[in-house]
């Protein structure tokens, strides 16, 4: 029965779902989206300043779905604002168009492959995940470059994004390293003039600034 108490997960978010008497609520619309507590109160507009090309990038992608062109490649130093964008994107797809993506740090979505590879640990396999992650309509990788860069990490890194941009499916990435640092079978796709917007996130350390714009 729907009511107004949470998103319907078949819909996307585009309803919603009353709880049964004595059944558990489901979880938040953030939590569902993995956004991490300490980014759940930021929106775009709550980047500085408001006339930035990373705000105003951000906003575009934002504005229509799915956007004109599905990647978002958001780079930078660290503390730069890039994880606050992707996370206010997250939110406002979700509010303005009822689609519901998912928040993945690189190191914990490879932690997930990792244990779905070991048949001691495992309570799914790769094949499972790697078709999980291509199915969210949005995916926000966060921190790409921050992982240990073995040769089985890279295979599985690549063989998402490359699912992703094949199909056209919406990614924003963020990253710390340069370009030059990616692997180049990676780097080529996130910086594909024809499907991707590249945004150089500039600016010094925001969490050593004002609390407001802190992420």
């Amino acid at each position: 029965m729907f009511g107004r108490s949470e998103p319907c997960p078949a819909c996307a978010g585009a309803a919603a779902i009353t709880p049964a008497p004595g059944s558990q609520p489901a979880p938040p619309p953030e939590e569902r989206m993995r956004i991490p507590a300490r980014y759940r109160p930021v929106r775009i507009e709550t980047w500085l300043p408001p006339d930035g090309k990373p705000r105003l990038a951000a906003a575009a992608y934002a504005a229509s779905w799915p956007p004109p062109k599905p990647v978002l490649f958001l780079t930078g130093e660290r503390g730069t604002g890039k994880t606050h964008l992707a996370c206010g994107i997250l939110r406002q797809v979700f509010e303005q168009h009822g689609v519901r993506g998912q928040f993945w740090p690189v190191v914990d979505l490879l932690d997930r492959l990792r244990r779905a590879s070991d048949p001691d640990r495992a309570t799914e396999t790769v094949d499972d995940v790697q078709e999980q992650l291509l199915r969210v309509p949005l995916l926000v990788l966060d921190d790409l470059g921050a992982h240990r860069g073995t040769e089985w990490a890279e295979e599985r890194l690549f063989a998402l994004v490359d699912g992703r941009y094949r199909d056209a499916l919406p990614m924003v990435v963020t990253s710390n390293v340069t370009l030059q640092e990616l692997a180049p079978r990676v780097r080529s796709r996130l910086v594909d003039t024809a499907s991707s917007v590249v945004v150089q996130v500039t600016g010094p350390d925001r969490r050593m600034g004002a609390p407001r714009d802190a992420a």
